[in-house]
C-alpha cells in the first residue's frame, strides 16, 4: 500500500475511476497503489484538486445548513453534489464530501 493508494481510497475512487479522473491507464494506478513507485507531480496535483473540491463541497453544505432548526434525523438526509471537473463525475467523491459535511454538522450536537 502507498499514500497514493490511501488518498484514492479516501476519495472513494475505484481503479478505473481514478484512471479516468487522472487521465492515465488503470495499470499505472495499480502500480502506484501497490508499489513504492510514486506518480508524477501532476498526478498528485490532480488528487489535491479533487480533495479540495470535496472539502469545499462539504464546507458549503455545512455553511448552508439551518443550525437553529437542525435535528439529528436531518443528518441522514443530507445530499450534495461536488463541483469541479474531476470529482463531480464519480460517486466516491460525493460520498466523501457528504461524510465530511455530516461530521461537521454532527458537531452541533456534541
Amino acid at each position: 500500500m502507498s499514500n497514493f493508494s490511501d488518498i484514492v481510497r479516501y476519495i472513494g475512487l475505484s481503479t478505473d475511476e481514478a484512471a479516468a479522473a487522472l487521465n492515465v491507464s488503470e495499470d499505472e494506478i495499480v502500480r502506484w497503489c501497490d508499489t513504492n513507485e510514486a506518480p508524477p507531480l501532476h498526478i498528485w496535483q490532480g488528487l489535491v484538486r479533487m480533495l479540495d473540491e470535496i472539502r469545499i463541497a462539504a464546507e458549503e453544505a455545512a455553511k448552508s445548513a439551518d443550525l437553529d432548526h437542525l435535528e439529528a434525523t436531518d443528518l441522514n438526509r443530507i445530499s450534495l453534489t461536488v463541483p469541479g471537473q474531476a470529482a463531480s463525475e464519480f460517486d466516491g467523491p460525493k460520498r466523501a464530501a457528504t461524510a465530511l459535511a455530516v461530521a461537521t454538522l454532527a458537531r452541533v450536537f456534541v
